[in-house]
Parts: C-alpha cells; structure tokens; sequence
C-alpha cells in the first residue's frame, strides 16, 4: 500500500465525528466530487472512501438509501456512490463557495471538511522520495474557493496549472505536516516528522564526513609539499646549513610522513605548540623555494 493509500485509510475511519464534522466531511467528499445530472457523485477505486462515505451518508441523511455501482476498466474498480435522497440537492447543491452553513468557522468542522476533499481528491508522496502533496479538483472553478480557504486557517497553500487541471498543492513538510496534522492524519504527520528528522542525521553525518575527507586531503598535501622541499634542500647540500630547530623539525616531518600536525608537536623535547610547528614548516618550505629560484 502506498503512503498516500495509508493516509487517506486513517483519514475514514469516521467513526468518532461528530453530527457536524460528518456533515462537513460528506460535503468535502462532494465538494471534491463529480456532478452526474446535476446530482453530486463519488467516483473513486479505494473502497476505504466508499466505505467512509456509506457511514457519513447514514450519519447525515438517516434513513436515506445509498446506492454503489461498480465499473471494471483496465482490471481496475471504478466506484460511483450517490445518496438517494432530496436533501442532498438542497443541503450540497451549489460548489461555487463553501457553504458557511455546513463548514462553520470552528476549527473542527473546517478540518472535516477539508479531510473529505483530501480524501476524495488528494495525494501525497512518500516522503522518504520527496514532500509534495497536491489537490486536484474535478472542476477547475471550485479551486479558487478552496485555495482561499485552505489559507484563512492558516497554511499557505500554492496553485499551479498542469494539462488541463488547476492544482492546490504544498511542497514544504513543515506545511504539510500541519494540513495532515489539522485533518485528522496526525499518524502520518508524525510519520513526516521522522523521515525529516533521519534525512537531517543523514545530511549532517555526510557533511562531516565530507568536512573530514576535505580536510584530510589538505593535510595530506600539505605533507606532500613539505616532505618535497626538505628533500630539496637535502638534494642542493644545504640540510647542515638550517638552523638546529629547523633541522629536527625536517627530520621528524620525514620520520612521521602521517602524523598530524597535532601529533607531530608532541614528539619534540621541549613540546612545540602547533602554530609553532607551522611557523618552521614555512620557514623551510619558504627556504625551499628561494633554492628553487636560484
């Protein structure tokens, strides 16, 4: 099952709603649905939606009939639900706004809402590949609507054009973390949280690493370097000419061809400190290269 499957599985479970929030989310299933002889329809291959939608559907309208037909395409189930009852006309009849009469200002039934058109008409991406969650209408001109909505309460979604659709979408997982947070798919967002928490030990583990092989590459050229312009200077005979703390830093430098810096300045007697160390190893490679120039 995939993560976006795994999502919307926790988001029907509905038993717990309250009467308005399982009318806000059957209006969201709608909302997000198609309009089949000006009547509103759920179209949909996961049996979790038709499911969900049956216990909403009997919730709302008591005692009204539902009817699920079932088309094969291509080895795939296609669902069509449609409650038959008036009221469903009157109550979810105009998509041109979301009804203030069903999706209240509280918090909850909003988040009902929101978690039905999710559900109908949502995805999300695995997010050990990547963060993107995207919605996409089956009619571009309840976008705007929607869009707007989604950021009155507070998260600010995106839209963009693609073929033929307008989708609402979200790329930061900060942003969705909070809008599965808000529908109820708290599972999953915490889910979210721990992959970016691992992708972030992972980064920062490759970047010290990184750091470290750096500067291990310098180390080991700036003893390469080195070791050339003391043999240099032994090559032109002029070793016996150095003075005596630059002649035992030569010898130790050839000695300890590995040795860090740090290592190296433990080996003198007395001990030397490391920009000491550092301020022979240039008068040698300095004098090096003045021999290079004669």
């Amino acid at each position: 099952m995939s993560f976006s499957s795994e999502v919307k599985r926790e988001l029907c479970n509905v038993r717990e709603l309250s009467a308005g929030e399982m009318s806000a989310m059957l209006y969201g299933l709608m909302f997000a649905g198609r309009t089949v002889n000006r009547k509103p329809v759920i179209q949909t291959e996961n049996t979790d939606l038709i499911a969900a939608a049956k216990t909403l559907s009997e919730g709302v309208f008591s005692g009204a009939k539902t009817e699920t037909t079932r088309l094969v395409r291509n080895g795939s189930s296609l669902y069509t639900f449609s409650v038959k009852s008036a009221r469903v006309g009157e109550l979810y009849g105009d998509f041109s706004m979301i009804n203030p009469e069903i999706v209240s200002g509280n918090d909850s039934d909003a988040a009902a809402f929101l978690r039905g058109v999710f559900v109908s008409c949502g995805s999300i991406t695995d997010p050990k590949k990547e963060y993107h969650l995207e919605i996409v209408l089956p009619e571009d001109s309840r976008r705007e609507p929607l869009a707007a909505f989604i950021r009155e309460h507070g998260m600010e979604i995106k839209t963009a054009s693609r073929a033929n659709n307008t989708i609402i979408y979200a790329k930061e997982s900060g942003l969705i973390e909070d809008f599965l947070t808000y529908i109820g798919a708290g599972i999953h967002a915490l889910e979210i949280m721990q992959v970016k928490i691992e992708k972030d030990l992972r980064n920062r583990a490759n970047r010290s690493v990184n750091c470290e092989c750096a500067n291990l590459d310098k180390t080991v050229a700036a003893s390469e370097k080195i070791r050339r312009d003391i043999e240099l200077i032994i090559e032109k005979g002029e070793f016996d000419s150095l003075p005596p703390e630059l002649r035992e830093t030569a010898e130790l430098r050839l000695a300890n061809p590995e040795s860090s810096l740090s290592e190296l300045c433990e080996m003198f007697n007395p001990l030397i400190s490391r920009s000491g160390l550092n301020h022979r190893l240039r008068r040698l490679s300095k004098f090096a290269e003045s021999l290079r120039n004669d």
